[in-house]
């Protein structure tokens, strides 16, 4: 019975016009905002290993200087993007795409899109062809669900049907199923091209990866549209006339779609903010200074960094020392500022987790919440990639650092300074290098929200089942 009022139930919205040419139109924003993001990440791709190259060419062109110096000279490194970008963008126009490593700092990403893109500044988003399949799509399953009984009820057929001994769950359900398909018949070419296009022009061996992201991705939005058609359709069954549900189902998704995420960025901003730049460089640099908890300052430590060796080696002076004393101190004040910078960056980790768990409970209401967490993390484009390879470019930052200061610990002697190091010196540092995470490294750092996601969507259906029960003529 179900089945049969599936088939009818598409049979007549492939007859009404207005659904294929809604399809038609959403499925071209989809490819088209696809596309654009195509070619953007290709010229992203040319430009970042362009800017790789040369950056590794100017590193080992600086000529003579001291080692110390070409630490502070520093090394440029730019985060590679998976090819499923093109599809979610994510926090790339808002977190930057490249890092200036250099001595004694942790680096902070720069060249932030969104400080050069008046419409990002103005908050207007980015149209990627995730974000138009999970808003346009919402609201084109909220509206459709939300007419699928209504107007059965107002035309009479509701009545017959119900005669004629179709049971409310069978006449719900069979809507339900018809109508997922016949949305699925326009979006779901278009999000598996997607995918396939995103397959295609990944590196070699990292092709099943991204099919095994995109599914994910693409079964997120699955459960997202599944759980409003349900909304919808629950709405439907209640409703007394087409405008009631209608204006409902549009209630719904302003407050899914656009109140929510507001809401998550005001309670994030409000009850755990992120510290700026600044004031996060500020808190590491008085920590340095004057030291924390039962460590002291900088230049407490340099002294008694100083009698260590003096002890150590059995002389009076640091002139008289058989190893340069610049060199040990160097390394020395590597060690003490890593650990003040780990302190620090374990509390911002810790805000960015809290604001992560804010994120979470408003998924509770709204699933395109959970959706977008969902989609940036399997397009390798959240917090938790970029954490990763802000990770990856700290561990090669201290450790080109090390071989520097090892340069002037072993060629000058005493409180020595002055010395140059060369082409041989720089070569020696080997080129940074990284992988990104694997789909399931994603999938487990996503398996809160998409546990969420799941489980709004079985809360609408169950929702939608409680409003059978109540479906009159």
């Amino acid at each position: 019975m179900i089945g049969a009022i599936a088939r009818r139930e598409l049979a007549l919205q492939m007859r009404d016009g207005r659904l294929v040419m809604t399809g038609v139109v959403l499925l071209l924003a989809v490819l088209a905002a696809t596309t654009a993001g195509w070619f953007q990440f290709e010229r992203a791709r040319g430009e970042r290993e362009h800017f790789i190259a040369e950056a590794r060419q100017q590193w080992l062109d600086q000529g003579e200087r001291h080692p110390h110096r070409a630490a502070h000279f520093g090394a440029y490194v730019a985060m590679p993007e998976l090819s499923l970008a093109m599809f979610e963008p994510g926090l790339r126009p808002f977190a930057g795409q490249t890092l200036w490593l250099e001595a004694h700092d942790r680096p902070a990403f720069a060249n932030i899109p969104s400080e050069d893109d008046l419409t990002l500044q103005t908050g207007l988003g980015v149209a990627s062809g995730s974000a138009i399949l999970q808003m346009l799509g919402g609201l084109l399953a909220l509206t459709l669900g939300a007419l699928a009984i209504v107007r059965d009820r107002e035309s009479g057929m509701l009545r017959l049907a119900l005669a004629q001994g179709v049971s409310p769950f069978a006449w719900t359900g069979g809507k339900l199923l018809g109508l997922a398909t016949a949305l699925a018949l326009p979006l779901a070419p278009a999000a598996l091209l997607a995918v396939g296009v995103a397959a295609w022009a990944a590196p070699g061996g990292t092709a099943l990866d991204i099919v095994v992201r995109g599914l994910v991705l693409l079964g997120a939005d699955a459960l997202l549209l599944l759980g409003l058609l349900a909304a919808g359709v629950a709405i439907s069954a209640v409703a007394r006339s087409s405008r009631g549900a209608l204006t409902a189902a549009l209630g719904l998704w302003v407050g899914i779609f656009v109140l929510a995420p507001r809401a998550a960025t005001t309670l994030v901003e409000r009850v755990s903010p992120a510290p700026s730049l600044e004031a996060y460089q500020k808190a590491a640099r008085t920590a340095f200074d004057e030291g924390y908890s039962d460590r002291p300052g900088y230049a407490a430590q340099l002294k008694a960094l100083e009698t260590r060796t003096l002890a150590e080696h059995k002389v009076q002076r640091l002139e008289d020392l058989p190893v340069g004393f610049s060199g040990i101190r160097m390394r020395h004040m590597d060690a003490w500022s890593t650990e003040v910078d780990d302190r620090e960056y374990a509390r911002l980790v810790r805000t960015y987790d809290d604001q992560s768990r804010i994120r979470m409970a408003v998924s509770l209401a709204s699933p395109f919440v959970a959706a977008r967490s969902v989609a940036q993390g399997m397009a390798g484009m959240d917090w938790p990639h970029h954490r990763d390879f802000l990770e990856a470019a700290e561990t090669y930052r201290r450790g080109f650092g090390l071989q520097m200061n090892s340069l002037i610990e072993a060629r000058v002697r005493g409180a020595g300074w002055e010395m140059d190091g060369d082409g041989r010196d720089w070569s020696a540092v080997a080129p940074f290098h990284y992988a990104s995470p694997s789909a399931g490294w994603a999938i487990a750092r996503q398996a809160a929200f998409l546990g969420l996601l799941a489980a709004w969507t079985m809360a609408a259906l169950v929702g939608l089942v409680l409003a059978s029960r109540r479906l009159r003529p």
